[in-house]
């Protein structure tokens, strides 16, 4: 199994803002109000990151058919799955992501793979459980696949460090250039 961080990683930049931009020209006010009440929190300590990324996609709870409306978004964003992935792609690949399932799902069923991510209650607009970051990613792969082996690691960050570390071999992407890590 190869496993994939996905912003910055197979995907070029990151979908969660790609996502608030496209939002703020179809809810200019929700999302403009979301972003403001977020603000209060912008000098957060780490632990309060979480509250601040989970006030910013509130607006989503007020979104009809959001379903329908994350798969029209994911279909015009697919253009964005870096060249690389798609060279490499295999059926048994793991995304494993910080942003929020109800995204990284939609652009995961696109590329017929599994993942893993930060979830998201779009019905309340908060975060469910712990953002998926750093240590957290290895914590959620064990619970799901036990001690599997992960051939092969992928991410833009050192906040993956944990999931660097964990695979066999590992990669740091930086835009498409392809860089061992060395444990």
């Amino acid at each position: 199994m190869n496993v994939y961080d996905f912003d910055n990683t197979i995907f070029a930049g990151d979908s969660s803002v790609k996502f608030i931009k496209y939002s703020f020209t179809k809810y200019p006010f929700k999302v403009l109000g979301c972003l403001i009440k977020s603000m209060r929190n912008i000098f957060a300590k780490e632990e309060r990151l979480g509250k601040i990324k989970s006030d910013i996609f509130s607006f989503v709870k007020d979104i009809n058919n959001l379903d329908e409306y994350v798969n029209i978004f994911v279909k015009k964003n697919m253009k964005h799955i870096k060249k690389f992935y798609l060279e490499k792609r295999k059926d048994n690949d793991l995304v494993i992501s910080a942003s929020f399932d109800f995204l990284i799902k939609a652009f995961c069923q696109e590329l017929k793979i599994d993942y893993i991510a930060t979830l998201y209650d779009t019905k309340k607009g908060c975060i469910i459980g712990k953002n998926c970051k750093g240590q957290e990613k290895i914590k959620r792969f064990k619970s799901i696949y036990n001690n599997a082996l992960i051939n092969e690691s992928y991410s833009d960050s050192l906040s993956d460090e944990p999931l660097l570390n964990y695979a066999k071999v590992s990669y740091l992407v930086k835009k498409d250039k392809l860089i061992e890590y060395k444990k």
